[in-house]
């Protein structure tokens, strides 16, 4: 048996999170104030179906204690078994047709066997044909008194008014990573195993949010009853946090050599998939501390939106390493831009010439179509205004201009950041004597280089190339 089923929970007290839910349902079981169909409702691996399973249990269960199922009763104990025939439990993805809905409203007008109240459990209930929900209609508004159903479904959206405004609706929340490490804990406990505090937040981190989830990875990672980071490293293949800094900043700085890094990344086996996932994440916590400091996020935003757009379409992707190295090339390109048309006040994307010399007039600024007498359109072109994306570094000279390709090589053999190799990518630099004069185009990049440590690199890396420098100059 798998862990998750192993421990799955009997009751509403071992019931991970949904404390609202968990004690309005005990208080109805208690006080014997249940209704007739309930419709639970949530992102998977939240609870429902377990809910509903304790719910059905509570409900018939013959010595319950303040609306929890004592679970030793004869009802109980054949539910546990599987063998209690008055709670039926059905897939809606493979029983989706009206027909089958006609055959449960036909066994729910006899009377249950055991039971107090026959109880149908209708998982997925979101995939059910039109005509389903149709026939699922009338017995939902008047069900037989010894009838109750409980639907559950991931998908609130796809299921008609018509059935939601006759259920009783509870929304399932994601699970907090302190419940789902917390549960992890006590799984660890009861099975004897070792983990380490940096292998439950990995395992807490993929799960997202979801408990289900988390108990899978959990027992996957389980070796000679131990779990260690390291071998979670080795056995998922996780890249390094300098190497996810690294391929990040060349993303933000649309550096062409991270088509080398993926490459590097996919001949070494690693889970590509996952990398991407966590590049988002670690983006998304990098923008919120940004706006935190009031500084510019849009670049970072519209960056976030292509990564999560690669993600989306790996869902269903026939070549996994195409789809990817697409969405890098499209990012790398400046693929979108902001901008805003008159006919619907919204972001929508275009696509920007990469050469400065050919630039188009929808490139130079924003285009904002105005209608003469609408005054909201005259006010959003200063609100959605947006600075030049460039697709390609500076690579301007001057008649004191040298060899930069060599300097960034010669950087690179300095052991750098790649973020100082990028940042002199992005500046027109220029020598004037011993001091080497940098005029950089954005001010990440005047920074990075103005650093003292990044100065030195410079140094000695024009000194192996034969070039006196004793000042850099920030223009």
């Amino acid at each position: 048996m798998t862990l998750y089923l192993k421990y799955r929970p009997l009751d509403f007290s071992s019931l991970v999170g949904q404390e609202f839910t968990k004690e309005t349902l005990k208080t109805a079981v208690e006080q014997d104030k249940t209704v007739g169909a309930y419709l639970f409702t949530g992102p998977r691996g939240t609870g429902k179906t377990s809910t509903a399973r304790i719910f059905a249990k509570a409900i018939n269960c013959q010595n319950k204690t303040e609306g929890n199922p004592c679970g030793s009763c004869e009802i109980c104990v054949e539910f546990s078994k599987d063998s209690l025939i008055d709670v039926i439990e059905i897939d809606a993805a493979s029983h989706t047709w009206v027909d089958n809905i006609r055959e449960i409203i036909e066994k729910a007008q006899f009377q249950p066997t055991k039971t107090q109240y026959k109880i149908y459990i209708i998982d997925e209930v979101h995939m059910l044909s039109k005509g389903a929900f149709n026939a699922l209609l009338k017995i939902l508004e008047e069900p037989p008194k010894h009838v109750k159903f409980i639907l559950a479904t991931t998908e609130i959206h796809k299921v008609p008014d018509t059935i939601l405004s006759r259920c009783q609706r509870y929304d399932f929340r994601s699970i907090t990573p302190d419940d789902i490490k917390t549960r992890l804990e006590y799984i660890a406990t009861e099975e004897k195993v070792e983990v380490d505090d940096e292998s439950y937040n990995y395992i807490v981190k993929q799960a997202e949010w979801g408990l289900r989830n988390a108990i899978s990875l959990f027992e996957q990672l389980i070796s000679d009853k131990k779990i260690t980071f390291e071998h979670i490293s080795k056995t998922l293949w996780i890249i390094s946090e300098d190497a996810k800094n690294s391929f990040l900043l060349k993303l933000q700085w649309r550096d062409i050599s991270v088509l080398e890094d993926f490459e590097d990344l996919k001949n070494s086996g690693k889970n590509l998939k996952i990398f991407f996932k966590e590049l988002s994440h670690k983006l998304q916590e990098e923008t919120i501390e940004k706006l935190k400091q009031w500084e510019d996020v849009m670049s970072d935003i519209q960056l976030l939106d292509q990564l999560q757009d690669i993600l989306w379409k790996l869902k269903n992707s026939f070549d996994e390493t195409l789809t990817l190295k697409t969405g890098l090339l499209k990012i790398l390109a400046g693929y979108s831009i902001w901008t805003i048309t008159a006919e619907t006040p919204r972001v929508v994307m275009q696509t920007p010439t990469a050469q400065k010399s050919i630039k188009t007039p929808q490139e130079e600024k924003v285009e904002i179509k105005t209608d003469t007498t609408s005054d909201m359109l005259k006010e959003t072109q200063n609100i959605f205004a947006v600075e030049e994306i460039w697709a390609e570094p500076l690579l301007q000279t001057s008649s004191n201009w040298f060899d930069i390709e060599g300097l960034i090589k010669e950087v690179k053999k300095q052991w750098a950041k790649a973020a100082l190799t990028m940042s002199l990518r992005w500046s027109v630099v220029s020598l004037n004597g011993s001091t080497l004069d940098v005029k950089s185009k954005t001010r990440i990049a005047a920074e990075s280089i103005g650093k003292n440590e990044n100065k030195e690199y410079i140094q000695r890396a024009a000194e192996a190339l034969g070039i006196q420098i004793d000042k850099i100059e920030i223009l």
